[in-house]
């Protein structure tokens, strides 16, 4: 018995991507906080609201990776083949969302940047955001291709236990 149909095998499963996607989301209102709770806990002196350091750009890392793991974990399961690919989607699909949330905002006016509406900024400091929005989305990548890969169901080949 196969326990992989390969009609589906070549094709994604968009509504498991939306799902991963919207567990890494749900999975990042969590995670994110916890984290930063923990470091203002044992940090000294303690962090005041608002101030950016890199341990805290580290923590949003980490956050975002446990997140889409969480997230791609989700994916791969629901969508029953092809792990790492429905795992990397739902990065895919949440810097897409991301874009389209930022264009929306930003014919307003508003930028956002660790949750706090700022003014527009200069180009000095928008191409330092690219750049850090950009390894974070493959770090979120990377996640998600990982906990799609660990939530893939057994192949094939393989034997059941």
């Amino acid at each position: 018995m196969t326990l992989v149909d390969s009609k589906k095998a070549g094709g994604t499963r968009w509504g498991a991507v939306a799902l991963g996607w919207a567990v890494a989301v749900f999975a990042g209102l969590l995670v994110s906080p916890v984290l930063r709770i923990l470091y203002a806990s044992f940090s000294e002196p303690p962090v005041e609201r608002g101030e950016l350091t890199a341990t805290l750009v580290v923590i949003s890392l980490v956050a975002g990776f446990l997140s889409y793991l969480i997230g791609g974990y989700v994916a791969a399961r629901v969508a029953g083949y092809s792990g790492g690919k429905h795992g990397s989607l739902s990065a895919v699909l949440g810097l897409i969302a991301g874009l389209i949330l930022a264009a929306v905002l930003g014919m307003f006016g508003v930028v956002f940047a660790e949750g706090a509406a700022l003014p527009p900024v200069g180009f000095g400091l928008a191409s330092a955001a690219l750049l850090a929005g950009f390894v974070l989305f493959l770090i979120n990548l990377f996640g998600g291709f990982v906990g799609g890969k660990l939530g893939e169901p057994l192949s094939a080949g393989a034997t059941e236990k």
